[in-house]
C-alpha cells in the first residue's frame, strides 16, 4: 500500500496515549464514583468553597473560654483553632501552641495550628504538608456544642474541608473529626491529619519529666536538650506494618521494631506534677504514635498521633518491577477521635496512665476481672513441636521431634519436679506436621500417637485443670497445604498483587497471607471439627496481632474491616471452645483471650529511649494471665528472670523430646536449643523461683512500679504485697528489708 509509512507511528502513539489514560483514569480520576474517592459532586463542591463569599465575623487572635466542667477549662483562639486547658484541680495549663521565633517558616506554622495536614495532588505521587496557619484562602466557621465547640473548616485553594469538634467529658477532652465531615474536591486528595500535635510540647529540659510511648512493654523519652544527638523520631504505625501497601524490609540480620499494641502516648510534666494521656479511640487502625525528642527538627518534645487517610505505593506496571507511585483511591473510611485524660499529683506518671487506660478498658469490657481467681501455683506456658518436616530425595519428610507419649513423659518429670500447672501448646500435632501444611488439617498426626493417644493426653490434662490446647494459624497459608490455594484463600495488596511473605528457609520459601473472608471461613470450618472432637483448647497464632488492608474483589478492604471479620471469629471461637489463648494480641482482641502469650517485657531500646516501664503488665495484672518470651532463648537468663519478678510475668519455653539439631533442615531451624532434657533442671529451679516471688500476688493487680534507685526496683500490688527486686551486685537495704544481689524479696504490707 503506498503512502503507509505514516501509519506505524500513528497507531504507536494511539497506543501509548490510551496506556497513559488507562494509568489516569485508574489511579487519579474520572473513572471512579465519587463516593470511592471521597469527590463530591460540583455542585455541592462550588456550594462549599465559593468563588465568592460573603465576609464573615474576624475571627479572633486571642484566647477565650468556651467551656468549663468541674475538672477543667477550655479555651480557643479561634484564628489558629490552637486550644488551652486549665486542670482546676492544680491549676496547670496545657496548650497546643508553640510560639517559636527561630525555626523555619513551615515548623513556626506547624507549631502553631491546632490543625495539620497532609494532602496529594493528581499529578504528584509524594504528600504535601500544611496547616491552617499557612493557609491564607480559608475559612472557618464556630458553632458552639455542649461543653466545647464545632469548627466548619474549609481550605478553600485545596478544596479541602471537615468539621473539628472538640469537647470536654469530665477529667478529659476529647477531639474528633467526623468522617462524613470530610470534603474533597478531584484534583486534592487527603493524605493524613494530625490534631493539636504540640498539645503539651515543652522545649528542650526546661521542664523535667517524659514522653510515653508505647513501644514494647513500654518506653520513655526524657524532656531533656539532647544536644542535637538524635535526629530520627519514634514513628510507629499502630497495630504494626500494614503489608496490605508497605513493603516490608524483612531482612534476616535487622532487628524489627516492636508492634504497637495499644492506641495510647502520653506525656508528663514532672512526675507527680502534670500529666497528659492520650488514647486514640477511632481511626487507630489507619495511624502511627509519632514522638519527637528534643532536637529532631525543633529544639521541642511532642508527641501525638498522626491519623493516615490514604498511603502511597509502587503500582507496578510491567513484571519487571517497574512501576509508577500512585496514592490510594479510597480514604480509609473511620472517624478520627482522640481522648485525652489530664493527670495530676501521683496519677501523673506512667503509672498512672496504665491504670487511666485498664480503667478504660474496665468499662468497655475489654477487660473482665476474675475476681475468683486463687490458684495455688503459678502456671507455666510450654509450646511443644511434635513434628516438621525437611527435604527429602524425593518427597519431603516427617521429623518427628515429641510424641504423644514423650510428651507425657515430660509432663510426668515435671510434675514430680514441682510443676503442676501447665499450659501445654501442641505445635506441629496435625497431620503433616508443622509447616507446610497451614491452613492445617484438624486431624492428628499419626507419627506422634493415634486418635486415642491424643484424647488420652487431653484428658489427662484437663483433670490437672489445664487443656490441651493445640496450636492455630488461621491467617497464614502454604501452597503445600491442601486446604489452600494462593489464588482464591490469598490477600491480594492494593496494588493487586498477592501478598507473600518470604521464609528464608530451604523447605518452604514462600508462605501468604489468607484474605480475610477466607480467614473467616477457615474459623468456621475447624470450630465445627474442633467440637466435634471434643478440642477444649486453642492457641491461635498471627490472627490477633497482624492486620492489613487488602482488595477483595474489586473494592479496597481496610484494616478497620479486617479487624471486624477477625474480632467476630474470634468470638465464634471463643464462644465454642472452653480455652482460649492467643500470641501476642492487639487491644481489640483481649476479650477473645483468656491467656495473652508472648508479651514484650522490653522495649526496641533505641538509642532516645531512657526507660523501659512494665505499662502493658501494669494494664493486664489481675485481669489476664500474661506470659513472657520463650526462657529458652534469653540471651542473659538471670537478668530476664529478674524482669518476670519485675514485670509479674510468667514463664515460658519452646520445648521437643529430640535434640534441636534435627531441625537444621526445617524452617524451623531457628529453633536452636529445645531438647527437653537440656533445660529440664533449669525450668525446674527458674519456676521454683518465679513461683516463690509471683504466687502472692495471683490475682492482684499492680497498684504502683518505682524505681528507688539505680538497679532497684518496688512494685506494689493491691492485696498488701510489694516486691522488691535488686539488679545490681551488691546488697540493698531497704526499711529494714534486705535484698540480696540479683535476687528479690517479698514483702507483706500491714495495712
Amino acid at each position: 500500500m503506498r503512502n503507509s509509512k505514516w501509519i506505524r507511528p500513528v497507531v504507536t502513539a494511539v497506543i501509548i496515549a490510551a496506556a497513559f489514560a488507562i494509568v489516569y483514569v485508574l489511579f487519579f480520576g474520572n473513572g471512579r464514583s465519587s463516593r470511592e474517592t471521597g469527590a463530591i459532586p460540583d455542585s455541592e463542591l462550588q456550594s462549599a468553597f465559593p468563588d465568592h463569599k460573603e465576609a464573615g465575623s474576624k475571627l479572633s487572635s486571642d484566647y477565650r473560654k468556651v467551656a468549663e466542667n468541674e475538672h477543667l477549662e477550655l479555651y480557643l483562639k479561634e484564628q489558629s483553632l490552637s486550644i488551652q486547658v486549665k486542670d482546676k484541680r492544680s491549676g496547670y495549663m496545657w496548650s497546643s501552641e508553640i510560639i517559636d521565633t527561630e525555626s523555619n517558616e513551615s515548623w513556626k506554622n506547624f507549631m502553631a495550628s491546632g490543625l495539620s495536614l497532609d494532602y496529594f495532588e493528581e499529578s504528584k505521587p509524594n504528600a504535601t504538608r500544611t496547616d491552617l496557619v499557612s493557609q491564607a484562602n480559608k475559612s472557618i466557621t464556630l458553632e458552639s456544642l455542649e461543653k466545647g465547640f464545632k469548627a466548619i473548616i474549609r481550605l478553600d485553594d485545596l478544596k479541602l474541608g471537615m468539621e473539628l469538634h472538640v469537647s470536654l467529658e469530665k477529667d478529659q477532652l476529647v477531639v474528633r473529626i467526623p468522617q462524613q465531615s470530610i470534603l474533597e474536591g478531584t484534583k486534592t486528595k487527603l493524605g493524613s491529619v494530625y490534631v493539636y500535635p504540640f498539645l503539651g510540647a515543652t522545649k528542650a529540659g526546661e521542664v523535667d519529666g517524659y514522653m510515653f510511648i508505647p513501644d514494647g512493654s513500654g518506653a520513655l523519652i526524657r524532656l531533656a536538650d539532647n544536644k542535637g544527638k538524635f535526629k530520627i523520631p519514634y514513628e510507629a504505625k499502630i497495630y504494626g506494618t500494614n503489608e496490605g501497601i508497605e513493603t516490608v524490609n524483612r531482612d534476616i540480620f535487622t532487628n524489627p521494631p516492636l508492634t504497637v499494641q495499644y492506641p495510647v502516648f502520653g506525656m508528663v510534666h514532672a512526675e507527680g506534677g502534670n500529666g497528659l494521656f492520650g488514647i486514640v479511640e477511632n481511626g487507630q487502625y489507619n495511624a502511627k504514635i509519632v514522638a519527637y525528642p528534643n532536637g529532631v527538627n525543633t529544639p521541642y518534645n511532642w508527641t501525638t498521633a498522626q491519623f493516615l487517610s490514604r498511603e502511597s505505593y509502587l503500582q507496578p506496571t510491567s513484571r519487571s518491577l517497574g512501576g509508577v507511585i500512585v496514592y490510594e483511591k479510597a480514604r480509609n473510611p473511620e472517624d478520627i477521635q482522640i481522648r485525652y485524660t489530664f493527670l495530676n499529683g501521683k496519677d501523673a506518671s506512667y503509672v498512672g496512665m496504665a491504670k487511666t487506660y485498664q480503667a478504660y478498658l474496665e468499662e468497655k469490657s475489654i477487660l473482665v476481672r476474675d475476681k475468683g481467681k486463687a490458684d495455688t501455683a503459678i502456671p507455666l506456658q510450654m509450646d511443644v513441636l511434635g513434628a516438621e518436616t525437611e527435604n527429602g530425595m524425593f518427597a519431603k519428610r516427617l521429623i518427628p521431634m515429641t510424641t504423644v507419649s514423650q510428651l507425657e513423659e515430660m509432663l510426668g518429670d515435671m510434675k514430680k519436679n514441682g510443676i503442676g500447672n501447665v499450659n501445654v501448646v501442641y505445635k506441629g500435632w496435625n497431620e503433616g506436621g508443622y509447616s507446610g501444611t497451614n491452613p492445617s488439617p484438624v486431624k492428628y498426626e499419626s507419627a506422634l500417637g493415634s486418635k486415642k493417644d491424643f484424647e488420652r493426653l487431653a484428658a489427662s490434662l484437663r483433670e490437672s485443670g489445664n487443656p490441651l490446647h493445640l496450636y492455630s494459624d488461621f491467617t497464614t497459608g502454604n501452597e503445600a497445604s491442601k486446604r489452600f490455594s494462593a489464588q482464591t484463600d490469598a490477600a491480594k495488596k492494593i496494588d493487586k498483587s498477592i501478598l507473600t511473605i518470604p521464609t528464608y528457609e530451604e523447605v518452604y520459601k514462600t508462605i501468604y497471607y489468607l484474605s480475610a473472608e477466607a480467614t473467616s471461613k477457615l474459623v468456621k470450618q475447624n470450630t465445627k471439627q474442633y467440637v466435634s472432637q471434643n478440642v477444649s483448647g486453642i492457641a491461635v497464632d498471627e490472627t490477633g496481632s497482624v492486620l492489613f488492608s487488602e482488595m477483595a474483589g474489586k473494592s479496597r478492604s481496610s484494616r478497620s474491616q479486617t479487624a471486624q471479620s477477625y474480632k467476630a471469629a474470634m468470638q465464634g471461637l471463643s464462644d465454642a471452645i472452653p480455652s482460649l489463648l492467643m500470641y501476642a494480641p492487639n487491644d481489640y482482641m483481649l476479650p477473645y483471650a483468656d491467656q495473652v502469650l508472648d508479651v514484650p517485657m522490653e522495649s526496641s531500646q533505641y538509642i532516645y529511649i531512657s526507660e523501659t516501664v512494665p505499662f502493658v503488665q501494669m494494664v493486664l495484672k489481675g485481669y489476664k494471665d500474661y506470659f513472657a518470651p520463650y526462657s529458652n532463648f534469653f540471651a542473659n537468663p538471670q537478668a530476664s528472670l529478674l524482669r518476670m519478678i519485675e514485670t509479674g510475668s510468667y514463664p515460658s519455653y519452646y520445648l521437643t523430646h529430640e535434640t534441636s539439631y534435627k531441625l537444621k533442615h526445617t524452617n524451623s531451624n531457628d529453633v536452636y536449643t529445645s531438647a527437653y532434657k537440656d533445660w529440664r533442671d533449669s525450668m525446674t529451679e527458674t519456676y521454683r523461683i518465679l513461683d516463690d516471688a509471683l504466687k502472692p500476688t495471683i490475682g492482684a493487680k499492680m497498684q504502683n512500679h518505682e524505681r528507688l534507685s539505680d538497679g532497684i526496683v518496688k512494685v506494689s500490688y493491691d492485696n498488701g504485697v510489694e516486691v522488691l527486686v535488686n539488679y545490681t551486685n551488691r546488697d540493698y537495704q531497704w526499711e529494714g528489708v534486705s535484698v540480696p544481689p540479683k535476687g528479690f524479696q517479698v514483702i507483706e504490707v500491714n495495712r
